[in-house]
């Protein structure tokens, strides 16, 4: 009787014990493992992924891929590996049929785990090459997710509120980041260290020009305020688009509202300074006027993919105040 007494005991002990949380990511912002079988990666099926996952990132001084990508073998897919920030593992059997699974949180938090299941190399490569841009995308944005968090816990909320005061505008601004320059319609926000400048803009114009949302508007509206206030190094100078590296242009939207979105590569005017931006605009319909959200960085001789994906998370998190 005794015997029976203590095991239900353990076994009521078993079925209410708590779940064991998962442990944290381990790696890199923008790396990327990649579990396939070895022969199938030295074939077409790795070329195609490894050539689409690492693809050139537009709007960089120096070629960055869009993640830096590692293949590991099935069998060596370990405990060590399985906690990574972003997997894709890719199931090849004569009888899979293909399939694509977004999944969150398997081995690790917060992590992204594709699973992709295809019976031949030819149809995973025709899988492949169909999804390939939603998986970037959810990949991007899990990134973009993990770093707004972080942001979260360390706002600069003296530089938030002077935002929100000025221009009517709130974004998540971390500590770091300090207003270098005000002036009407304009705020220049910045993060600086000895080898790194990471730089938003944010100012606004009445709505009244035909092209405001066109790549001729928004160049013409940024050079207008950056030579105003974006000096460079000696007398005269000042920051401009780079015209000659053809900036890419998009329509997006930031939040619930539309925007047109713009990438390339800005540099000073009479002085050898350059890198990356991006650029939103957006209607503020209350009143009547284009809000534009600009990041840019200067960091000489250093990656800046990274970099500038943090800008856009905070650009991203953008919201026009009624």
């Amino acid at each position: 009787m005794r015997l029976i007494l203590t095991l239900v005991v353990l076994t009521l002990a078993a079925c209410s014990a708590p779940e064991m949380p998962l442990p944290g990511i381990t790696g890199k912002a923008g790396e990327l493992v990649v579990v396939m079988d070895e022969e199938k990666w030295k074939g077409q099926a790795g070329d195609t992924a490894f050539n689409m996952l690492s693809q050139p990132i537009y709007g960089l001084p120096q070629a960055e891929p869009t993640f830096n990508v590692v293949h590991i073998k099935p069998e060596a897919f370990t405990k060590i590996f399985q906690t990574h920030r972003n997997i894709v593992v890719v199931h090849f059997g004569e009888e899979a049929k293909p399939r694509v699974d977004l999944r969150n949180d398997v081995w690790a938090s917060p992590q992204i785990v594709i699973e992709m299941w295809a019976p031949n190399e030819e149809t995973f490569i025709e899988l492949f090459s169909k999804n390939v841009d939603r998986i970037i995308a959810h990949i991007i944005k899990k990134e973009e997710e993990r770093t707004l968090k972080s942001y979260n816990a360390q706002r600069n909320d003296e530089v938030i509120n002077e935002l929100k005061n000025a221009l009517f505008v709130n974004m998540s601004i971390p500590k770091g980041y300090n207003i270098a320059r005000q002036e009407t319609d304009f705020m220049w926000i910045r993060y600086e260290t000895k080898d790194l400048t990471q730089s938003i803009l944010v100012y606004s114009e009445p709505y009244q020009r035909q092209n405001t949302f066109t790549e001729e508007g928004m160049v013409e509206v940024m050079d207008k305020f950056c030579k105003l206030y974006i000096p460079g190094p000696d007398d005269g100078s000042y920051m401009a688009t780079y015209t000659e590296y053809p900036p890419q242009f998009t329509e997006t939207a930031l939040g619930k509202e539309y925007a047109t979105e713009m990438k390339g590569l800005w540099h000073v005017e009479h002085a050898l300074m350059g890198g990356p931006f991006v650029t939103y605009a957006t209607l503020d319909k209350a009143r009547n006027r284009v809000v534009y959200l600009h990041g840019f960085v200067f960091s000489p001789g250093k990656n800046k993919r990274n970099y500038m994906r943090q800008l856009e998370t905070i650009l991203h998190s953008a919201e026009i105040i009624e």
